[in-house]
């Protein structure tokens, strides 16, 4: 199935930690399988090597031993009302992070198979 986004999009950021979960997964991967599931356009996965959040807990990865909660980000782009609607189920996953959305021009979106020619 071939999808779409409109030319004006938005960029859903979400910013959590490594060993963040949701039920018996990890955060990250709960929230880019339930972006799946309500077809959003896609969804790519960021760990950090350095940071800290609200709590000023610094976290970096020249100490992976002692630092086994590293920033990951999560990025998924589609339309605003996909978005919107996906914002709910969000909130009931993340008890612990950042959310934010910016708007954002859509210039290409295609799939390997989608540019080759029969």
């Amino acid at each position: 199935m071939t999808q779409n986004l409109p030319e004006e999009g938005i960029l859903l950021r979400i910013y959590i930690g490594d060993s963040d979960t949701f039920g018996n997964r990890p955060l990250h991967e709960a929230i880019v399988y339930a972006a799946r599931e309500q077809r959003l356009a896609g969804a790519t996965v960021f760990k950090g090597i350095m940071g800290f959040g609200k709590n000023s807990r610094l976290r970096a990865a020249k100490f992976v031993e002692l630092s086994p909660d590293l920033p990951i980000v999560v990025e998924i782009i589609d339309s605003k009302e996909k978005i919107e609607a996906f914002l709910p189920l969000l909130d009931k996953m993340i008890t612990n992070g950042l959310v934010t959305l910016e708007a954002v021009q859509v210039v290409k979106y295609v799939a390997q198979s989608e540019t080759k020619q029969s």
